[in-house]
């Protein structure tokens, strides 16, 4: 399923000196995985339809959520989940 000039593996979930660790592993939340999945046979079944964002596209995207601090290290709260 997976571009075979992009390999994808566990292998490739090595520890960044600046991404935290991830407690769980990514096959722990099927949806995540099955979304993934379903986007990367897209990708590879219709590689023609990738698009680049382009500035307007940027600049919409930056003006819904450019305000909106996000700290990736803090839990949710269990309402959030």
């Amino acid at each position: 399923m997976n571009d075979p000039r992009i390999p994808i593996t566990s292998a490739c979930r090595g520890q960044s000196k600046t991404a935290p660790t991830l407690i769980e592993p990514m096959e722990a939340h099927l949806s995540v995985s099955r979304t993934l999945e379903h986007l990367a046979a897209d990708i590879n079944a219709l590689p023609e339809r990738m698009l680049p964002v382009d500035s307007r596209l940027f600049d919409r995207i930056t003006s819904l959520i450019g305000q909106v601090d996000v700290d990736l290290n803090s839990p949710l709260l269990a309402e959030d989940e």
